[in-house]
């Protein structure tokens, strides 16, 4: 059982780095560990970009020194004690002034009033049975003497006395008469009396009551009244007066409310950056209350306490796993190879984080916010993968930035993902490493262009755009010469991957080991540049990488160094040295080119790809000619093909299995005797038949189309070399003459071309 455990275990660590298959193992540890992979770059953000490197609540008392300044580290609003609101709204509710509406009725009702009363006691006075006493207590509780019942049974007397009253109601009365005690409450200065016709302001002190009427109405009484009469007077105006202002307490109420809510409730705003308290000075009772206030604010916003402070990291965490979770799907969905590959994920996914390290550091220290190297991590991921991953990377990495620190938030980010498109873009058409100039010069003018349009769009000061392309040059300058001579070289040997850079440098002739191997076998240094333009065009017409394959097919040949007299190319008429040797032997030294081949490589520290150039553009075929040859001189013998066969692999990719074709098709049509167009494209359609019907490209991302297309391009090529000459003037034809009839002209070196007998690794095979 536990054996069976470790090989499981072990068949899921290699799922890692290998397409998954249909167990669910598999996939749970392939997909796995590059969603791990994600959630621990996440975990860092919360370290790098601390959302409030802020204060703690500050414990201070009143009267003591402070150590430091303490400073407002957001804007907050300073709100006043309850009990100093509550004082100022009491303040505030005092001073409102009461409203009193006018009540036009009360007039009527204290004339109705005197008339009723006067009427009974008509009627009272008529009867001679009745008990006047008895009537004037019990109906309207007045206790009249002898002497003012004597004076109200006399009829003239009765009728001055009413008059009086009624024209003292009449006229006084509808100036306003309030209550004694009508306002509760504080006495304010001011009272508003509402009337039909507006209302209007008095001063508290000349509002009429009944006291004051009562005084006022005095004065209308009969100045030949007795004693009896006028003190009679008097206490019917008290009976019977009805007051004609009434208190509105609704309307007094809501002005009251009115005031209180007017009352601010906040002392004012500590801006962002304001000094609550200063070092080495007293706290006052001022600013205990400012930083009361700050305190509390610190606490509603949660950075007063760790479970706050854990809560602004875990939606870091959970911001930055959606981005980086977003640039994995796309890597899975659209460039699978990179996400399959582990070391090829892991290093893209490195770039990026070294982008969003370098952010923070730049974000701490305080330095230009351009300095953020953005291109420096773009520049390496779209020169060793390609352009959509870089530009890919370079908005990820914009929106964190964008979201996670305290940049400007609507201009920096822009910035970046300019200069970075820029930068991943860019590096599509640097051929040359002096190329890195103009990519330099690019890259400062998107800093340009997006600081000022982003500047002018939010009405910056022109200082803003001009200090970012300034920085901008700086960074361009450094970040790309940094890339470039350092970053991606590195990164190449790291992942095997060859830039256009480096292919190009391969690519050139003068190589140490081109020349060595135009030294040493000439005829197979013809051979490769042929085969490179026929593999370079069949790139081009499906798509593949042209100049990849134009590098791997200069050193497919080169193991043929060690033994360059017994390849066909490289000999001269009459002399093949597989005459004396058996085909077991003959067909060993024809496989162990290869194998050669690799070792040189290694020596030499070329790049993977020409190491895969070299195992793959033979594949697994039997070197058929040696392998006929052995079983000729030994019919009774037991020739076993795989002794005969290069040991492989397959072709991987298109460049590879174009390669293999571009080498046995050039090598056929070489030696063909009459190559007209038509035997050109028989050979064409043989060599790639032959190869399709042995198996050989049954590994390879190569099309039917693709194939069609890559005849069509060896066709055209090769019938362009091979075509008719046209008859000179016996000047020019006698200047030809001087060179053999069987060599061929390449550039300026002259190299034999063998149709003799003999074998060639490509033919024989």
């Amino acid at each position: 059982m536990s054996a069976r455990f470790r090989e499981t275990w072990r068949d899921t660590i290699r799922a890692v780095d290998r397409r998954p298959g249909d167990s669910w193992r598999d996939r749970a540890a392939h997909h796995g560990a590059r969603g791990l992979l994600v959630l621990l770059l996440a975990a860092l953000l919360p370290f790098l970009f601390p959302r409030s490197p802020l204060p703690e609540a500050v414990t201070l008392s009143e009267g003591a020194v402070a150590n430091q300044d303490v400073i407002a580290a957001f804007e907050f609003v300073v709100p006043k004690p309850q009990s100093r609101l509550a004082a100022e709204r009491a303040e505030s509710e005092r001073v409102v002034a009461p409203v009193y509406s006018l009540v036009p009725e009360a007039t009527d009702s204290a004339r109705a009033l005197t008339r009723t009363f006067f009427g009974g006691v008509d009627s009272t006075f008529a009867d001679s049975e009745a008990d006047h006493t008895t009537y004037f207590s019990d109906r309207y509780g007045l206790q009249l003497t002898e002497e003012q019942e004597g004076f109200l049974a006399v009829e003239n007397e009765r009728n001055s006395l009413s008059t009086a009253l009624d024209r003292a109601y009449a006229e006084l009365l509808p100036r306003g008469v309030a209550p004694i005690l009508a306002v509760p409450g504080p006495a304010p200065g001011l009272v508003i009396v509402r009337t039909p016709d507006g209302d209007r302001r008095i001063p508290s002190d000349s509002l009429q009551t009944v006291g004051g009427f009562l005084e006022e109405a005095l004065a209308f009484a009969p100045t030949d009244l007795s004693l009896a009469g006028f003190q009679l007077y008097q206490n019917l105006l008290f009976r019977f007066t009805v007051p004609s202002l009434r208190f509105d307490s609704e309307a007094t109420e809501f002005a009251r409310a009115q005031a209180r809510t007017a009352v601010d409730t906040t002392f004012g705003t500590v801006l962002e950056g304001e000094r609550i308290i200063a070092a080495h000075e007293r706290v006052s009772d001022r600013d205990m209350l400012l930083l009361h206030a700050y305190n509390e604010a610190l606490a509603e916003r949660g950075l007063a306490s760790l479970g706050s402070r854990r809560r602004t990291a875990v939606g870091s965490f959970l911001f930055g796993t959606l981005m980086l979770g977003l640039f994995g799907a796309v890597l899975m969905l659209f460039r699978p190879l990179i996400y399959r590959d582990a070391r090829s994920y892991l290093l893209v996914m490195g770039l990026v984080a070294f982008g969003l390290i370098g952010a923070s550091v730049v974000y701490r220290v305080e330095f230009p916010p351009e300095l953020v190297p953005i291109v420096l991590m773009a520049i390496p991921l779209a020169a060793l993968w390609d352009g959509l991953v870089s530009l890919i990377a370079v908005v990820v990495t914009s929106v964190i930035l964008a979201g996670l620190t305290e940049l400007n938030a609507e201009y920096y980010p822009f910035v970046f993902l300019a200069a970075g498109a820029v930068a991943a873009l860019g590096v599509r058409g640097l051929r040359k490493r002096t190329h890195g100039w103009i990519l330099i010069a690019a890259i400062t003018g998107a800093y340009l262009v997006a600081g000022f349009s982003v500047g002018l769009l939010e009405s910056l000061p022109l200082r803003v755009p001009a200090e970012t392309v300034a920085w901008g040059l700086v960074a361009a300058t450094l970040y790309t010469f940094l890339a470039i001579g350092a970053a991606v070289p590195l990164l190449e040997k790291a992942t095997g991957i060859s830039t256009d850079q480096t292919l190009l440098e391969l690519s050139d002739l003068n190589a140490p080991l081109l020349r060595e191997l135009s030294r040493k076998a000439p005829g197979t240094y013809a051979h490769s540049i042929g085969v490179a333009n026929l593999a370079e065009a069949a790139c081009l017409s499906v798509g593949a990488n042209a100049l990849l394959a134009r590098a791997g097919v200069y050193y497919h040949d080169i193991g043929k160094m060690e033994n360059p007299q017994f390849f066909v190319e490289n000999q001269p008429k009459g002399r093949n040295p597989h005459d004396r040797l058996p085909p077991a032997r003959s067909a060993a030294i024809i496989r162990d080119h290869v194998r050669d081949g690799l070792r040189i490589a290694a020596e030499h520290r070329l790049p993977p790809f020409i190491h895969d150039c070299i195992r793959e553009h033979h594949g697994t075929s039997v070197i058929l000619y040696f392998l006929d040859k052995a079983r000729s001189e030994s019919p009774d013998a037991d020739v076993d093909s795989a002794d005969f066969a290069y040991s492989g692999p397959k072709p991987q990719t298109r460049e590879t299995a174009i390669v293999m074709l571009a080498d046995g098709v050039e090598s056929a049509t070489r030696v063909l005797q009459d190559p007209t167009p038509e035997r050109i494209r028989a050979t064409i359609d043989a060599i790639v038949q032959a190869r399709i019907e042995e198996g050989q490209l049954d590994q390879c991302p190569l099309t039917l189309r693709d194939l069609e297309r890559t005849k069509d391009s060896f066709a055209r090529i090769l019938i362009g070399m091979y075509h008719r000459r046209i008859e000179y003037p016996s000047g020019v034809r006698a200047r030809e003459e001087i060179l053999p009839a069987d060599s061929q002209s390449v550039g300026d070196l002259q190299l034999p071309v063998v149709a003799g007998p003999g074998v060639s690794s490509d033919a024989a095979s």
